[in-house]
């Protein structure tokens, strides 16, 4: 048979002593049966083959070709890049470049192209870096300003693509690469 102590501290001191075993039993016991509910790590596999993404087929591009996209790089980083004139450039972007942004968005300045300050820009070059069929893809070079007091900013590269849609070539990707 159990018997408890005779003195009443000892019995209150058994009685904290076990309420914390218990408290400490049931913890252990929630850790151990208690699932995880946190993200797994796994990564599922399955059998199918995988997806290989060829480069495409290089094609020279024609002087024509490149006639026209310099022109509507011209006409584009001047308008959108600057932010001078903006709805030159709504015309020549592909609807690639238009999702989630409206004319009135565009005019307001709200478009996907990281902005050159208006105020440093002194002139563009555009080199051309790739070239597939109907898509030419240009590196260009903005130079800012030479001012006695230090630029305003730097030398920007931007990468910039463009594909030929119904026979007009359309900016369809310009983003900042490397600011020199």
């Amino acid at each position: 048979m159990l018997r408890l102590p005779d003195s009443h501290r000892a019995r209150v001191r058994l009685l904290w002593g076990s309420i914390g075993a218990a408290v400490l039993l049931t913890v252990v016991l929630a850790i151990v049966f208690v699932p995880n509910t946190g993200h797994s790590y796994y990564t599922p596999t399955n059998d199918k083959p995988a997806v290989v993404i060829r480069e495409p087929k290089h094609v020279p591009a024609t002087r024509a070709a490149r006639r026209a996209a310099q022109a509507t790089l011209s006409v584009f980083v001047r308008s959108a890049a600057i932010r001078r004139n903006l709805a030159e450039s709504w015309p020549l972007a592909t609807p690639h470049m238009k999702v989630g942004t409206s004319r009135s968005d565009w005019l307001a300045g709200d478009l996907p192209i990281v902005p050159y300050p208006a105020a440093a820009f002194r002139s563009f070059g555009a080199t051309l870096e790739y070239s597939y069929k109907s898509v030419l893809g240009y590196d260009v070079l903005i130079l800012p300003k030479a001012t006695k007091a230090g630029n305003l900013a730097g030398q920007q590269v931007y990468s910039c693509e463009l594909h030929e849609l119904h026979g007009r070539w359309l900016v369809d990707f310009c983003y900042p690469r490397k600011t020199l």
